[in-house]
């Protein structure tokens, strides 16, 4: 088996948009939900982390999804990421079992622990989210399913794999400009359970991964990227373009990576390799548990300053915690040790060289668009099948 070398640009990438999801969802979204936890020391006014990660899970998803079976590749990836998924919502119930009511907070109920479990958050609004940021797990599971079932299919080459692309784009686009008129029925239904209004940043994962393989002009890539960028306008009814155009922004630096040379970052890259691997387990943690870490915070008086730093440094160190006793335990245990593929690189253990025949440190012009959103992303890991 070929030894592994992780690519430290993308554990950038990936340590960049986590730290902007963590931040956003502290300083922007907590004085929002909550507003007695005041203002916060840094406040970042955009949120662009989220989709940028899942645009980072759906480009390895290319890279992965054809070694080996399929099948196994799925059980690999469900293995990789439900467990934690599941020990984090547990564990985020039962902290708001008992914080919510003493702070006069939604407290979740075992009806909307269910849900989360399943998977199934999105499909009622009667269901809650015990976390915000968990949305975005049903979307990727669904993406890992979807993938694995159309890889093996020879029929999805060429003209019919553009036409499925663009699809992303346009169909949610059209369902969204029809529930307008109509607020409840099927389509809002299916819209929201499916998350339609982000199957394009999928899309767009996928358009970067073929760029790099010269599947894909330079220009067809800006010009998928940009008709996602009105989508997703569409999709927000242009509510926050700012994150919109900072989602942008983000896209030309995940081109870079992808179609570059792996970057020199000197004595960063140890910790950035670190901080990659265990971003998941960052994610899942961070968001209600941190309101819930400020709010203790604010009652103790402790100033804007000390309850950022808490905060962040509470969902490095619970994230680490989730990723070393929990995900990677249970990968192993439940797949036997063993990867799926001869390299196996999630959306954060990247090889130098993630496929055959890279492309040469050319990059697009403009590779901008996207939603601003906040996410739940593919976990990282060095042994990540």
């Amino acid at each position: 088996m070929a030894k592994t070398e992780r690519k430290v640009s993308w554990d950038v990438v990936r340590v960049v948009a986590v730290l902007a999801v963590v931040v956003g969802h502290i300083t922007r979204d907590g004085p929002v939900v909550h507003p007695e936890l005041g203002p916060f020391a840094v406040h970042l006014p955009v949120l662009f982390g989220a989709n940028t990660l899942l645009v980072v899970s759906a480009y390895f998803i290319c890279v992965t999804v054809r070694r080996g079976r399929t099948a196994r590749w799925l059980g690999h990836k469900l293995a990789r990421v439900l467990p934690p998924y599941l020990v984090a919502a547990v564990v985020t119930y039962a902290v708001l079992r008992v914080a919510a009511p003493r702070f006069g907070w939604y407290t979740p109920d075992s009806t909307d622990l269910f849900a989360n479990v399943l998977l199934i958050q999105t499909w009622s609004p009667e269901f809650h989210f015990i976390d915000g940021s968990y949305w975005t797990m049903s979307a990727q599971v669904l993406a890992f399913a979807v993938a694995a079932l159309l890889a093996p299919r020879r029929w999805l080459r060429g003209p019919a794999l553009m036409a499925l692309l663009w699809a992303l784009i346009v169909v949610p686009v059209v369902v969204q400009l029809l529930i307008r008129r109509q607020e409840d029925g099927l389509l809002r239904l299916v819209y929201d359970g499916m998350t339609l209004h982000r199957a394009a940043v999928f899309g767009v994962g996928v358009a970067v991964w073929l760029w790099t393989q010269d599947r894909l002009s330079g220009f067809h890539l800006t010009a998928y990227s940009v008709a996602m960028l009105i989508g997703m306008e569409v999709h927000t009814r242009s509510e926050d373009t700012a994150s919109t155009a900072a989602f942008g922004i983000a896209l030309l630096v995940l081109a870079a990576a992808a179609g570059g040379p792996d970057w020199n970052v000197g004595p960063l890259a140890r910790p950035i390799t670190w901080l990659g691997g265990i971003s998941f387990g960052v994610y899942l943690v961070h968001q209600e548990l941190g309101y819930v870490i400020a709010r203790l915070l604010v009652d103790m008086g402790v100033g804007q300053v000390g309850r950022f730093l808490t905060c962040l440094i509470a969902a490095v160190v619970l994230g680490w915690l989730l990723t070393r006793v929990v995900e990677r335990p249970a990968h192993a245990w439940l797949t036997g040790g063993r990867r799926a593929q001869p390299q196996g690189p999630s959306s954060g253990g990247s090889p130098v060289s993630p496929v055959a025949g890279p492309r040469p440190v050319s990059q697009p012009s403009t590779a901008a668009a996207g939603p601003a959103t906040v996410l739940a992303a593919e976990p990282a890991s060095r042994n990540d099948a």
